[in-house]
């Protein structure tokens, strides 16, 4: 019901959802006249600028013309958010939205609850003065706007719950904490560096506000920009240092932005006193092995098979009701400790799934279960999996790539792995980048990247190719 619920709410808004970025960008030219679109677009560019800058972009976003437009690109994200927050907030009531912008989520939670008072404050006046319209118009008594920048400014009263999405962190690009050494994850417990980021971020002021007008016994409800480990990691210290411990396990929440999947958060509910036994933050790197994987279709995906060594190959049974569709399903082991997965729709379809042998299992199931859920159409459940295809000529593509950090496991797993040149660099500040090219078994060459914010990067290339990854060292650690 709670989405069906903010569908509804959204459409008051005035937003809409798109699945693809071409048919939302034709209904922006189509909303926003020529100047006026040109200047939203010299707006948000300008934001990185500074303060003033950032304050210019919101205001315009509060303007009636511009707010359903640019607001639809993120509806992916108030769908998915909104039901979320509303089920942490179950039992509250006094309720602070910080950040609240026009107020498109504040006013939904006014509407689920509305025995509940809500106040929402932002450093936009203009975005405050739409909430406000919005609230009046809707007939929303139970909740009220501020103009408000913490850790600034005052409000009165207390909440016994806050809410705060993409508001403590307002540097969207800050690495955050760095781990001990390029080899690990793992963070030292340093007190001075973890208050010097806290100030650098401004979470430490901002944490410390929040606290001052949440009652002894409410629960924070946070859903910032922290996937990367680094951020999750400094964010939940600055937590622990004042009290706070989380009263369920964090959440990352998926959602679709234009068609882009997306993963966000996590969605932490923590108190200062907790009433069940406390949990812990946990510090190690949580991921699936859909990260690991190597996606490739159509003509990409031919040449990356045709070059690959194959061995232990097999077909696999597939169920789907697609019973006009020829289907073919086949997995292998090739070199380099790499499994691969090969659908094939003849006349339609192909594509290429790579990961490590341990990986090649999942790689099955996932296929299988895209065929044989739902009702939708074939070729919507394999984007799931391999969303539309890259640029560039086939010809150009590695036989393995990936950006995560599952980077590192498929490092450590390279059998018979040679080092042929490898670099260190490390800052005055210990800071540390790893670079390393070298080869494997399979006739395969790699080149590995790696730094202590959590950032890991492998490419491995037939033996034939190795002259690019060569190239690809040499500009790296400034030789070109």
């Amino acid at each position: 019901m709670a989405k069906l619920d903010i569908a509804r709410h959204l459409a008051q808004w005035g937003l809409r959802r798109f699945t693809d970025e071409e048919s939302y960008y034709a209904w922006q030219r189509q909303s926003l006249a020529g100047e006026r679109l040109q200047f939203l677009r010299q707006a948000a560019e300008a934001r990185g600028a500074g303060k003033d800058a950032d304050q210019t972009f919101y205001d315009l976003a509060a303007s009636p013309d511009v707010l359903p437009v640019l607001y639809s690109q993120r509806y992916g994200y108030y769908d998915v958010l909104g039901p979320a927050v509303a089920d942490a907030l179950a039992g509250a009531q006094r309720v602070l939205d910080v950040g609240c912008g026009v107020g498109i989520l504040t006013t939904w939670y006014a509407t689920r609850f509305p025995q509940v008072t809500f106040a929402g404050i932002d450093r936009s006046l203009k975005s405050v003065e739409t909430a406000r319209e919005f609230a009046q118009s809707h007939g929303l008594e139970n909740v009220s706007f501020h103009h408000c920048e913490i850790p600034e400014c005052e409000i009165p009263g207390s909440f016994d719950a806050i809410v705060a999405t993409q508001a403590i962190f307002q540097s969207e690009s800050d690495p955050g904490l760095p781990s001990r050494h390029w080899t690990t994850f793992e963070r030292d417990r340093d007190v001075r560096q973890q208050r010097d980021l806290e100030e650098r971020t401004g979470i430490g002021p901002r944490l410390d506000w929040l606290l001052n007008v949440l009652e002894t016994s409410g629960r924070f409800v946070f859903f910032e920009k922290a996937v990367h480990l680094g951020r999750r990691v400094l964010f939940q210290r600055a937590l622990e240092e004042r009290g706070c411990v989380p009263v369920r396990e964090p959440q990352l929440l998926r959602y679709s932005e234009l068609g882009e999947q997306i993963e966000d958060g996590p969605l932490y509910v923590a108190q200062r006193s907790p009433a069940v036994p406390a949990m812990e933050f946990r510090e190690d790197v949580q991921q699936d092995f859909q990260q690991g994987l190597y996606r490739c279709r159509g003509g990409r995906a031919e040449f990356v098979y045709a070059m690959l060594p194959k061995n232990d190959v097999r077909s696999e049974p597939v169920e789907t009701h697609f019973v006009e569709q020829e289907i073919d399903l086949e997995t292998g082991r090739t070199g380099g400790g790499l499994g691969y997965v090969r659908l094939m729709l003849h006349g339609r379809f192909s594509g290429l799934l790579l990961g490590t042998m341990e990986w090649r299992p999942l790689m099955v199931e996932l296929v299988r279960h895209e065929l044989k859920q739902g009702r939708e159409s074939i070729e919507t459940r394999l984007t799931r999996i391999w969303p539309e295809p890259e640029s560039g000529q086939p010809e150009d593509s590695p036989l393995y790539e990936n950006h995560s950090l599952a980077a590192e496991e498929v490092w450590r797993r390279l059998p018979d792995r040679v080092v042929l040149r490898e670099q260190t660099d490390e800052e005055a500040d210990g800071r540390q980048r790893h670079i390393e090219y070298g080869r494997c078994d399979g006739k395969f060459h790699y080149l590995y990247w790696a730094n202590t914010f959590d950032q890991r990067q492998i490419v491995i290339m037939d033996r034939e190719r190795r002259a690019l990854l060569e190239t690809y060292y040499s500009e790296a650690i400034g030789e070109r």
